[in-house]
């Protein structure tokens, strides 16, 4: 795993729900399938890639920014953070997260930071480097550098291994299971 993720970054407002990450019409409910639900990614929420099939992901953002409670409005539902990596976003750095949005994002291999007024700090289209091990942000586009909550070496072993699931098979290999 690479310990550091460069990318441009879209900006999301506080609050935003699973179902504005990804509108629960385009759920797959019968298996999970990442790569179909991920063509409708912020359909609602940005208009340049409402109603088209792969809008988001044209836009070419790789770090997806948020307010407060990013991810919240529902329990245990992890269709939202799957799109978002299927779509091609390489991690969310947000002010504050649901806690199943954030657990969710991890255990799919997707890096959640944690980082007081970055809103007010990034802008759009800004590319950054993100260190996510550690937490430290630059800012390529204005030089400007910040801390963020680094994911410690739990998470860190999740992401590095693709994932919570990818994690478990590797061990039970390991134990001859």
């Amino acid at each position: 795993m690479s310990e550091r993720i460069e990318g441009k970054s879209w900006i999301c407002g506080d609050s935003v729900t699973v179902y504005q990450v990804l509108a629960e019409s385009h759920w797959t409910m019968k298996q999970m399938d990442a790569e179909e639900m991920s063509h409708w990614v912020f359909d609602e929420l940005e208009p340049r890639a409402t109603g088209k099939k792969d809008g988001f992901r044209n836009l070419g953002y790789d770090i997806v920014i948020a307010g407060k409670c990013f991810g919240c409005g529902s329990k245990s539902v992890e269709h939202p953070m799957a799109a978002l990596k299927a779509a091609g976003v390489k991690l969310i750095i947000a002010e504050s997260t649901s806690r199943y949005s954030y657990r969710n994002a991890i255990n799919l291999a997707l890096p959640v930071l944690l980082c007081p007024d970055i809103t007010k700090k990034v802008h759009p289209d800004d590319v950054l480097s993100v260190d996510i091990l550690e937490g430290n942000i630059k800012n390529l586009t204005t030089g400007e550098e910040w801390s963020a909550t680094g994911l410690g070496p739990f998470a860190g072993k999740i992401i590095s291994a693709g994932g919570m699931t990818e994690m478990i098979r590797q061990r039970r290999k390991e134990y001859g299971l």
